[in-house]
């Protein structure tokens, strides 16, 4: 773990501190975990199936609430309701299980819900397509087309897709669950080297 008081421009963003929860008699802990602003850090979870690393980034997420502990967000003690609202909040989660409507576009998966609008209103999709594009493009995916239809896209691409998703919100933190699962050990260290992430 880095030790954030080693440098005065690193502060702790997000701090999970004696943070478990149990399923019957199977009890997942964590002592304490920290991710630092002020650099890029990856922290890789790594364990036995059934060590509770699913479960760490499902409590990170707000996927479900810890039975004991407490988490903290840029200082101040924090309760995600759900991974929208821990979203809004500055922490970006990419599940293993992809969440993408496979019949829309790159560019309207990307920034659904959010899509840019004109003057008057209206969806404007030029605009949006550009957004995407940038997006992709900084993640080194611009060979995927962003008027490509999602369901027509390969394993590995739609796993970027979901990233270009997940970074167009502009998070403090991304989770990723087993998410670049579908990506080879290039293509991760590629596409993701230039975030903060912490991997499950």
């Amino acid at each position: 773990m880095i030790d954030s008081t080693s440098n005065p421009i690193t502060k702790p963003v997000l701090v999970a501190d004696g943070i478990s929860k149990s399923y019957g008699a199977t009890r997942a802990l964590i002592n304490e975990w920290t991710s630092n602003a002020g650099l890029v850090e990856v922290h890789a979870l790594l364990g036995a199936n059934g060590a509770g690393k699913s479960t760490l980034v499902r409590i990170l997420s707000g996927v479900i609430a810890p039975d004991e502990g407490r988490l903290s967000l840029h200082g101040k003690e924090a309760r995600f309701a759900n991974p929208s609202h821990a979203g809004q909040l500055g922490v970006a989660t990419v599940f293993q299980e992809l969440s993408l409507f496979t019949k829309l576009t790159v560019a309207q998966n990307i920034y659904i819900g959010r899509e840019a609008k004109t003057r008057l209103g209206w969806i404007d999709e030029r605009r949006g397509a550009e957004r995407a594009a940038a997006i992709l493009a900084r993640l080194g995916a611009d060979h995927i087309s962003v008027k490509a239809t999602v369901g027509d896209l390969s394993l590995a691409e739609k796993q970027l897709v979901e990233i270009a998703k997940a970074l167009s919100h502009q998070p403090d933190v991304i989770l990723f669950d087993e998410a670049t699962s579908a990506l080879g050990p290039r293509e991760a260290l590629r596409y993701l080297s230039d975030h903060r992430i912490t991997a499950g």
